[in-house]
């Protein structure tokens, strides 16, 4: 269970960096030096799609991980009683 509490946080810790990572370079600031913003629903869209495709791809390597993982205990299992 510990393995499984900690695959989650690291997840969720990948998640968070590599989707602040990811819009700090790729998604430019809608705001000039003057401080007028223009296309903040162009900009809101990218950066909510990045943050949600991000957590999909952190959530299905986690999972992924939780799969082999215990598929590796229950074999281990199996062969310890035969």
């Amino acid at each position: 269970m510990n393995r499984f509490l900690i695959s989650v946080l690291l997840g969720l810790v990948a998640w968070n960096a590599s989707t602040a990572l990811l819009i700090d370079f790729y998604v430019p600031s809608p705001c000039d030096f003057t401080g007028r913003c223009d296309g903040d629903m162009i900009f809101t869209l990218k950066v909510f799609g990045i943050w949600l495709g991000m957590f999909w791809l952190s959530s299905v390597t986690v999972l992924l991980y939780n799969i082999v993982s215990w598929k590796r205990a229950w074999q281990r299992h199996q062969r310890q009683w035969q």
